[in-house]
């Protein structure tokens, strides 16, 4: 019997499972619901009932699993932490069982394995270093209350500040302006503290504004210069701040998320303020995911 190995990226939409044998490409891939143990535990103990069925169900079966990795948001609550733990053991998994944070398993599946940096700016932000013989550090990630800049919800936050700011007279005409009312259907001041204000706006509503910036700078509009510089500026030092402690600024550093995915103008101005502080950081193109990287922990434990 062939044993084979386990990633799973546990997200607040989806899940992704792979699963690969020994030193191969990926041997298949399957897709689950949301994998979130302090949003909808409900939900998650569904996920993974439903992977430990699908994982019975290879040739295999599940005492072929070799090795088990599940990368979620989350993980540092111990109570979400022994939720995952007792779901995967009562399914009856007992090989080696590995769970750590996504931005883990996305540095591992990004560059190839758990070494180096990666900054992440989604509709949240963080940064996650860790070297060779497994010391780790973090920097930013504290939730979009108190943190999360440079992230969607961040530049989304400060599109409709900068749009009451200009309606004000506190800040110059700004092209946000017209945007924001075009997306939310009217124009003024009004709409925008409905909509920010109300009980159905999230932050995932928030963060889709941030596309708006888009047609702004190429307006030139300076105020959406200014949400790219402000955002860069602290992308910046969450990365020094998790990457310098560990020596790991002459390495590789991998960018993702949406934000930095899809920006380019955020994404560039980004790298040029980390190559002006670290010459020798380089930012290699992600060679997989979340899931690859916890199929390469599960493998490499």
């Amino acid at each position: 019997m062939m044993p084979y190995y386990v990633g799973i990226d546990g997200g607040g939409t989806k899940t992704a499972v792979e699963l690969r044998t020994r030193g191969s490409a990926a041997h298949s891939r399957a897709v689950f619901g949301p994998l979130n143990c302090n949003s909808d535990r409900t939900a998650a103990a569904k996920t993974l009932t439903n992977t430990l069925a699908w994982l019975a169900a290879q040739p295999e079966g599940l005492a072929g699993c070799d090795g088990l990795c599940i990368g979620s948001a989350g993980i540092s609550n111990p109570d979400a932490y022994n939720f995952i733990q007792d779901i995967i053991r009562a399914g009856g998994y007992t090989g080696p069982l590995q769970i750590v944070g996504d931005q883990v398993t996305a540095l591992a599946g990004a560059l190839g394995q758990p070494v180096g940096t990666v900054l992440i700016a989604g509709t949240g932000s963080i940064c996650y270093a860790r070297t060779a013989d497994g010391r780790e550090a973090r920097s930013g990630g504290w939730g979009h209350l108190i943190d999360d800049e440079g992230s969607a919800y961040a530049l989304g936050r400060d599109i409709l500040r900068t749009t009451v700011r200009a309606a004000d007279g506190r800040a110059p005409a700004t092209a946000l302006t017209e945007l924001v009312a075009q997306r939310l259907g009217a124009p003024g001041v009004q709409p925008v503290i409905r909509f920010t204000y109300a009980p159905t706006t999230t932050k995932k509503e928030i963060a889709a504004l941030a596309p708006l910036l888009d047609p702004a700078l190429q307006q030139g509009d300076a105020a959406a210069q200014a949400i790219i510089a402000h955002a860069a500026d602290e992308l910046t030092q969450m990365a020094a701040a998790a990457m310098q402690p560990l020596g790991l600024q002459t390495g590789s550093m991998a960018l993702l998320g949406s934000v930095l995915q899809k920006n380019e103008t955020l994404r560039a101005a980004v790298i040029t303020r980390l190559t002006a502080q670290f010459p020798t950081l380089t930012f290699p193109e992600p060679v997989g995911d979340a899931a690859d990287g916890a199929a390469v922990m599960a493998e490499n434990r």
